[in-house]
């Protein structure tokens, strides 16, 4: 795991979060900027590696649930830290 990908993975550790809201935070904390690509890039390999899951907001429910198979925008998607994640997060800031 980069250290990016580190600091995108604290960013989902607490709570849902979009990619858009991730970037500013990144932004402040890093002291530079940080773009949605970026961004997207690292969610979309700490999913791939099993440490995030991925969501959709499901307005009628108004819950989140796993977000389908099938590809879904980015920008419809919301993240969160798994228990995987957690431990490697852990083990990682050790």
């Amino acid at each position: 795991m980069t250290n990016f990908e580190f600091d995108v993975l604290g960013a989902v550790s607490n709570d849902y979060e979009a990619a858009h809201t991730i970037c500013s935070g990144l932004a402040r904390d890093l002291g530079r900027p940080v773009s949605v690509e970026e961004v997207v890039s690292a969610l979309a390999h700490l999913t791939k590696v099993g440490l995030v899951d991925a969501f959709v907001y499901d307005s009628s429910a108004k819950a989140f649930r796993q977000a389908p198979k099938v590809a879904v925008s980015p920008s419809d998607l919301w993240f969160m830290i798994n228990s995987v994640g957690r431990a490697e997060y852990e083990r990682f800031a050790g």
